[in-house]
This record gives structure tokens, sequence and C-alpha cells, in this order.
């Protein structure tokens, strides 16, 4: 038992609560201004709380990032029979919820069994902010630098205390929140401090890899800083080119050994992972529900490098909108001595490959671009000029000249235009022997073949050859009788001398009559190509003119219509045709007709030595004879094109008007050009034979400038309309 007075007592025990305040406070700043992890500060910071005012319980309560409180630090907390009373646990939080609310945030203080005052009215069906303990509950805000609340320092403390001392206690829990504020705020510096640091390195380590487009420079860049800044031990970075991909650093390493067995491993490990299109994580222990190939590639691996770390991450640049195509590029990261949370890692790895993807992407994106080295002179040349403008300048006078020189200097063939008709060599038109006849048959159809030499072809009907056939008839016949009549006269032998000579020369002049009416009969049938029947008097014939036998034995009706819509009954002159013949077993020939204003291009080329060509005469003269080559395009094979010659000799040297087309005013210059068909089969032949198909045809006249060979149409304007009226 102290011998020491009562109130001596009391002053050693407030004296010495006094100075375990002060120590609290003292270790609690020097706790504040430590760089402890928040779980061991608080845990640490809460002991010398409690400690500093003997409390029996306590815990720290901190706000989540959803806006909840959780618990950071507690001591005997279980042990203040919060779960003894109905709702004692629901009535505390509810204390907690309406504190950590309250605005401003302020402390507060429960007796054993007391209520939270001045909360206003309190929702339907919720539990009442209470402290349902037998000890004192004091709440001190732990606030941030904007005095936002970050959570709640919560002290149990004994209720044999005198009731004076509890305003200290909570006077002391506020002050030791102030100093977990500044905990706070010390870390927020600390943290504002070390990501200022961390964007530093990210900003140098961004501006190094995208410093060059050389892939490996690029990849090395990577695995070197990328290795310091995800702090492991070996960062690699491999590159698909096409459907491959290929190391191209090693972190640590000048040069990547391709052949060895290393390299190969890592490499297949770096293939597998992109086609398999997602991060490997490797801490020990394998997947089994990874793909074969993937567990295939990993255990290879893992028999050449023993990593107790090991991430395999694809990188994927923006601008790969496949997503089922393997990633561009991926890192491979290895740690031999991981911590014991390796989250950090895997984290700051997917910062550094979200960085080097873009620069990865573009430096193998230029690699694949073709003929690459010739593109670095004309890059080295815009700086030398001075910046796009001025090079795309100086191209385009260098392009004029070149195309103004190319103009003038380069030969190219100069090629005339025409139309014309495919036929047979030997055609022939088909005329009536004479003015007047009607058509009344036609004997040949449309496209028929096999028409001989002197064979039939129109019949025609002429009443006036029939009349006068008639008469003629008459007269013959009238004269004939006449002379039987004169010759019975001369048989009489009553008859007188002076008459027998009367009488045989009327005999001699009606049989000569007879004999002319006759003759002129027989000729006009000759003539005419009459038919002789007694039903047909007035018809005639116009007949297929003779064939020479270098061009076959028959002719061929290659009218282009039914002439039998257009001249059957009807009245037709001896100058107008009436079917059209030709021979096509023999050669055949394009009828080309030039136009006018390209025809002096043509006499030129035949007068000019080096623009045309010369060969035999192909008709046996023995002579050599000029040509000049022709580009045949035949109507409806218009993908295949055929060579021609165009003969001088087969060229006219008249213009005529152009009666086929009627929408052509100027004057055509006929000529014939002879084609090559014996490329193609006689089956193929046939198809091209069609009497009268159209044909292109391009005259080539010779190498002239290009610039006039393309625009001589233009200078010939211009020279026409400008130039000669001065």
């Amino acid at each position: 038992m102290s011998n020491r007075p009562p109130d001596t007592q009391d002053r050693q025990d407030r004296t010495r609560s006094t100075r375990q305040i002060d120590d609290a406070f003292e270790d609690a700043s020097k706790l504040a201004g430590s760089s402890l992890a928040p779980a061991e500060f608080y845990d640490k910071f809460l002991a010398r709380t409690l400690l500093g005012i003997n409390a029996p319980a306590g815990a720290v309560w901190l706000r989540t990032p959803q806006g909840f409180l959780q618990i950071a630090a507690q001591h005997n907390l279980d042990k203040m029979g919060l779960d003894e009373k109905r709702g004692g646990r629901q009535c505390h939080n509810e204390v907690l919820r309406q504190v950590f609310q309250a605005a401003p945030p302020r402390p507060v203080m429960l007796e054993p069994q007391g209520r939270l005052g001045g909360g206003g009215p309190v929702e339907p069906g919720s539990v009442p902010a209470a402290n349902l303990t037998d000890y004192y509950a004091l709440f001190a805000p732990i606030v941030g630098p904007e005095k936002q609340s970050l959570g709640l320092l919560e002290v149990f403390q004994e209720s044999s205390f005198d009731p004076r001392m509890y305003q200290t206690f909570l006077q002391y829990a506020l002050q030791m929140a102030g100093y977990a504020s500044q905990y706070h705020s010390f870390a927020n510096t600390r943290q504002s401090a070390g990501s200022e640091k961390v964007f530093v390195q990210l900003e140098a380590f961004a501006r190094l890899i995208h410093s060059t487009l050389n892939p490996t420079e690029c990849a090395y860049h990577v695995a070197n800083e990328g290795r310091k800044l995800v702090e492991a031990d070996r960062l690699c970075v491999a590159v698909r080119h096409g459907s491959k991909a290929k190391v191209e650093a090693v972190s640590g390493a000048d040069v990547v050994e391709k052949a060895s067995t290393h390299v190969r491993r890592m490499r297949d490990l770096f293939n597998a992972v992109l086609k398999f299109n997602d991060k490997l994580v490797f801490r020990g222990t394998k997947d089994e529900s990874l793909p074969p190939d993937v567990l295939h590639a990993l255990d290879a691996y893992l028999a050449e490098s023993q990593p107790k770390l090991l991430v395999v991450a694809p990188v994927r640049d923006e601008r790969e909108k496949d997503a089922d195509k393997p990633a561009r590029s991926a890192l491979m990261m290895e740690v031999f001595n991981p911590p014991d949370q390796t989250d950090p890692l895997i984290e700051r790895l997917e910062v550094v490959g979200k960085h080097a993807a873009p620069a990865l992407y573009n430096a193998a994106e230029l690699k694949r671009i073709p003929f690459k080295p010739l593109w670095w002179p004309v890059v080295k040349l815009q700086d030398g000029l001075g910046g796009k403008a001025k090079l795309y300048t100086l191209l385009a006078v260098l392009g004029v000249l070149l195309l103004a020189a190319a103009m003038v200097f380069v030969p190219y063939p100069l090629k005339m235009t025409a139309k014309g008709q495919f036929l047979p060599e030997k055609v022939v038109n088909v005329y009536p022997p004479m003015d007047g006849g009607d058509v009344r048959e036609v004997f040949v159809n449309q496209g028929q073949t096999g028409i001989r030499p002197g064979a039939p072809v129109v019949k025609l009907f002429s009443p006036e050859m029939a009349s006068k056939l008639s008469e003629l008839d008459v007269q013959v016949d009238v004269n004939t009788r006449n002379a039987a009549l004169l010759n019975l006269h001369l048989r009489d032998r009553s008859t007188k001398a002076d008459e027998v000579i009367r009488i045989t020369s009327s005999l001699v002049d009606a049989e000569s009559k007879a004999v002319g009416a006759k003759g002129q009969m027989d000729s006009l049938v000759a003539q005419n190509n009459l038919l002789t029947g007694p039903q047909e008097r007035g018809y005639f014939v116009a007949k297929a003119p003779a064939l020479d036998s270098k061009y076959g034995a028959a002719w061929a009706n290659i009218t282009g219509v039914d002439v039998r819509e257009t001249i059957m009954r009807r009245a037709v002159r001896a100058s107008e045709p009436l079917v059209r013949l030709g021979a096509i077993d023999g050669p055949w020939r394009i009828d080309l007709k030039i136009p006018q204003r390209g025809i002096g291009h043509v006499n030129q080329a035949f007068a000019t030595a080096g623009r045309h060509q010369t060969e035999a005469d192909p008709r046996g003269t023995g002579k050599t004879v000029k040509y000049l080559p022709v580009d045949v395009l035949f109507g409806g094979f218009e993908t295949q094109k055929f060579a021609g010659k165009m003969y001088e000799h087969d060229v006219a040297i008249e213009a005529v008007p152009n009666r086929d087309d009627h929408n052509e005013t100027e004057p055509v210059v006929q000529a014939y050009v002879q084609v090559d068909l014996s490329g193609l089969s006689p089956d193929e032949q046939r198809a091209f034979k069609k009497a009268g198909a159209e044909v292109r045809a391009n005259v080539v006249c010779g190498d002239r400038a290009l610039g006039y060979s393309l625009f001589h149409g233009v200078w010939e304007w211009f020279y026409e309309k400008v130039i000669f009226p001065f």
C-alpha cells in the first residue's frame, strides 16, 4: 500500500499519462514521415495509438475506391461485444457510416449504450446509429489534403475513468488521426514524385524506341531500356515478318545467335504464343489447360532456361484490326528470383508493351515496303531541298522536261485508223441483161454456196420483149407461108415466064425476111438470156458469171440481205445489181476505206525509206513491192489482233465519197489489205470468213516522234486553223 497522499498520486498519474501521450505523438509523427507500406504503417500506428492511452481495442477504417469503408488494421475488435447483443454489429456500422459521411468531418464520442445524436430522421427499416457495447467509442476522421474524408480512427476505452478524461481521450484520438492524415499527404507526395519519375522514364523510353525505324535497332531499345523499367532479369523481343516470328533482340546481348538452341527454342515459344493469341504466364507451375503446341514449346524452352517467372505477351497495335490474326510483335520477360508479389512486374510489362507496340509495328511495316533502298535517296534529296513543296516542284519540272524530251526524241509508230469489210478477193455483182424487166423469181437463197458459173440466179419478165418476140414470130410465120405459096406458083407449069421472074423475086424477098426475123429472134435470145419455152415468152434470166479456177469452182451468195424483199415484182434497170456473188473458196482480203486526212501519211510512208517494208511481189511478177504493216481487229473478235499487209499497188489513186457511212462526209481512199490467218485452224478460219464483216485497222506508217504520233491530229488542226491563214 502506497504511503503517498492521494493528490500526489493523481498528479503522478497525470504526469505519467501526459508523458505517455507525448511519446505516442512523437512516435506517430515519425511513423507519418516514414515510407512504410500502408498495411505495416496502420498496424504499427494503431498499436502505438492504443498504447498511448491504454485503450483495450481499436481499428482503422479506410475508404475503398468504390466509396465503402474497409478495415485497414484492428486490435481486439472482436472482444468489444459487438456481436453479443442483437443488432450490435449493424448499429456499429451505421455509426461508422454517419460519422464518415458527416460534413465537415468532426470527431465523435459515444457513451456505452449511447446513440448518435443529431443524426436527423432515421429511414424506415434501418437500424439506429448506436454503441451497444460497455465501452466508450471514440471516432476521429482521417482527412486528405483537400479536407475530404479518407477514413476513421476508432478507439474503444474503458468506462472506469473520470468522465472528464474522455474529452482528453477524444482530442488525443483526433490528434493521432491527424498524423495518419499526414502519412497520406506524405504518401501522395512520394507517389507523385515516383509517378513523375516514372513518367520521365517512360517519355525517354518512348522517344528512344520511336527514334529509329530499323526493326532490330527498335527491338534492342525495347529490350534493354524496357528491362530497366520492368525491373526484370531478361527481356526479349520478337517481331513477326510474314507468318513466322523472328527474335530481334535479347536484353544484355549484342547479337542474337539465330542458330543457337536457346534462340530457336525461344522462337518456337514466341510462334506458339502468337498463334495462341493470348498472354502466357509461368510462375513455376504449368497450366495444363494451355494448347498442346504452347505446352510443348514451353517445355522445350524451360529445358534451356529455368526462370521462376516467365511471361510471354503478344503486343498488338491499334492499327491491327484483325483480332484473329497473330499480333505483329511479342515480349518475353524472365525473372529468376521473383518477389512475392509478381503482379506489379506483369503490369509494368503491359505498360512497356503498350509503348513498344506502335514503334515495333512501324518498323515492321517499313521493312515490308519493297525497293526501300530506292526511296532513301529521295528522302535525302527532299531534306536537302528543304521540304516536300520544293521536292514536288522539282519533280514536276523534271517530269515536264522528261515528258517533253520523250515527245520529241522517242520514236513511236504513227498509226492511221480506218474501217473496212472482210470480203473474198473475187466479188461480182449480177446485173439484169437489159432494162425494164420485172423480177419474178430468185433462184439463190441468202448465204447459198455452190452456185456454178452460168447457173440462173434471177428470173425476170419483160412485156416489151414479149411483144417484140411476138411480132418477130408473126413476121417469121407470115414470110414463111408467103414463101411456101410462091413455091407452089413456081411449080405450077401454067405460070407464064414473065410471072416466074416476078414470083422468084417475091420468093427471095419473103425468105430473106423470114430468115432476118428468125435471126433477130435468136440474137435477142442470146443477148438477153431469154427463155425459149412456149409458155416462157418474154422471160429471161440473170446468170452467174464465169469463174477462174484459182478462185474455186463455184460462187456463193454474199448479198447482205434477202433480195426477195427488195426486188421481187419490181422493174429493174440493167445497171442495178441484183445479187452479190463471191468466191469464198479463194483468197480473202480486207476492203479498207482510209479517210482522206490519213492518206497523206500513207503515201509519205510509201515514199520515205525506212517507213515501209519490202518483199517479193506475191502476184508473181518477180519484182519487189512495198507494203505497210496493218494491225487488224475483226468485229466480234475484239480480243484477238491479226497482222496484215497493205501493198502500194492495192491503194487507189482516187478519193471517192464514203457511201457506206451516211454520217461521214469526208471522202475516203479505197485500199486492200491481205490478212494472215494461217495461225488459225480451218474451223476457226471459217468463223472469221464472214463476208461483209466489219473490220477496224491501224495502218502503221513508220516511226515518228512520240508526240507527233500521239497528237498529230491536234497539230494538223492547229496548223490548218491558226498558222496556215497567216
